[in-house]
């Protein structure tokens, strides 16, 4: 960032369905990035799901991730948390329970978390289950905006 008082600041989401197919715990995969008015962006992401530092601080993070299934009328579980550079934040873990493909629901997770200049930041899932769909969703409604299956916002506090 040019201006080295100034807040660092990021939102991302995504348009595609993310269903694990196996049981390891999974990155999610964002593919956009709000604009920033022609400003440099102070956060940034790439196609592996890697959100990328630019300017060390204390951050808030608050995820939103659009969760459903698509089988199965027996409880399952969905796990979601952060990663920081390979290794797993402490704290930072939501579960949410899936029982009807008919129901989509939407959970929220937040943390506050010290990152430093080129930390990598991922948002993790994993599922009880991989032949029941279960994940997160983007639905496209007729003449309304994209529902995306993750919306992340991300803030520098100091």
């Amino acid at each position: 960032m040019s201006n080295p008082g100034q807040k660092a600041f990021g939102q991302f989401s995504s348009s595609i369905t993310q269903r694990p197919v196996g049981l390891d715990p999974v990155k999610i995969i964002l593919d956009s990035q709000e604009d920033t008015f022609g400003e440099k962006h102070p956060i940034e992401f790439n196609e592996k799901g890697d959100i990328i530092i630019k300017q060390s601080g204390m951050y808030l993070t608050i995820v939103g991730l659009q969760i459903g299934k698509l089988v199965g009328d027996k409880p399952r579980w969905i796990d979601f948390w952060l990663r920081l550079n390979g290794v797993d934040v402490r704290n930072s873990n939501v579960r949410a329970v899936i029982s009807d493909p008919a129901i989509k629901d939407v959970l929220v997770t937040q943390s506050v978390v010290r990152l430093k200049k080129d930390d990598i930041l991922n948002i993790m899932m994993s599922t009880e289950v991989a032949d029941e769909g279960v994940g997160i969703e983007s639905i496209r409604p007729e003449g309304e905006p994209l529902i995306p299956s993750i919306i992340l916002t991300i803030l520098q506090l100091h």
